[in-house]
């Protein structure tokens, strides 16, 4: 019982981690030099970034539009773009950007979907996302080798743990047959037959693999999109690296971010890797921490506002 309550305390912390190294960060680095770096960043520079974000967002609610259609969910593009934006905010204040899949209240509401159904096309949505950034991460990592020989080795075995278990979920025998293994043993037996039920209903309509070649590449120019707004802002301090290692070096952080879910929104851990990242190319720590701090307002955090607000209003979510 003790041991059981020690676990429970212990997960509590984990999203606590990020904040920790979020405030050691600026402690290390100091509120002042930060404040001049990002004091210096023109406006313009952030509106341009914020601009960047329309074509990234129509083509992430595209996205998500085409998997529902593959799924026979008849949403309008309208209305998941909406969806899209509330659910950013969600996302960014939540370990693991677990509140992203406050999205499936509103496809349930929206449609006569089954709760599962709705789900399964909010995991297909957001795993799609994460493997493809871990691919591209790996591919980049394999690019930087030279400045970087640790980063392939960390990168790999979450790139193969995430597409294994992406492939395997897809595919219903797969799907059951690791249910039935990992979790049916344990279920009391008077709920067996309606956990069976709900199982068949997570696998209604669900897409094939090969239906995710498209949105697969629409993810692809949707994670660029997401690195140039952060490059747009890189600009105001004339960094010496070229934009294709900043592309990557951008999405790699990121990816770190997503892959460890110790923190909120990814804030703190972000933030370090950018700045050990950048540190090889002889960026100073508080540049460094205002890019990656100032591509999450543009890239999230302010959007996710705009979503916020069309969340209060009941009618513009219809």
């Amino acid at each position: 019982m003790i041991e059981k309550i020690k676990l429970k305390n212990i997960g509590k912390l984990f999203p606590i981690i990020g904040i920790i190294i979020f405030i050691y960060i600026i402690t290390d680095i100091g509120i002042e030099k930060i404040v001049s770096a990002f004091s210096s960043i023109p406006l313009e520079y952030f509106l341009l970034a914020l601009l960047l974000f329309i074509p990234r967002w129509l083509l992430s609610s595209y996205k998500w539009y085409f998997i529902s259609k593959k799924q026979k969910m008849d949403f309008k593009l309208f209305f998941l773009s909406k969806i899209f934006l509330i659910t950013l905010f969600l996302g960014s204040i939540t370990p693991g950007a677990i509140g992203l899949h406050l999205r499936i209240y509103y496809l349930k509401t929206k449609s006569k979907a089954s709760l599962e159904k709705c789900l399964t096309n909010s995991l297909i949505e957001s795993g799609l996302s994460l493997i493809t950034g871990l691919l591209i991460a790996f591919i980049g990592s394999i690019i930087l080798i030279e400045l970087y020989p640790e980063l392939p080795i960390i990168i790999l075995p979450f790139f193969i743990f995430y597409l294994s278990v992406f492939i395997v979920l897809l595919e219903k025998r797969g799907g059951s047959k690791l249910f039935n293994i990992l979790i049916r043993p344990f279920i009391p037996e008077r709920y067996k037959t309606s956990i069976d039920k709900s199982v068949e209903s997570l696998y209604q309509d669900i897409p094939k693999i090969k239906d995710m070649l498209i949105p697969f590449l629409i993810e692809i120019i949707v994670w660029i999109f997401a690195a140039i707004q952060v490059y747009i802002i890189a600009q105001a301090f004339l960094i010496n690296i070229t934009f294709y290692e900043f592309i990557l070096i951008s999405i790699i952080s990121v990816v770190i971010s997503n892959i460890l879910p110790i923190s909120i929104g990814g804030l703190g851990i972000r933030e370090g890797a950018f700045v050990f990242l950048l540190s090889k190319f002889g960026v100073q720590s508080e540049v460094a921490f205002v890019i990656s701090i100032s591509g999450f307002l543009v890239k999230i955090l302010i959007p996710g506002l705009i979503g916020l607000i069309i969340s209060f209003r009941k009618k513009m979510i219809q």
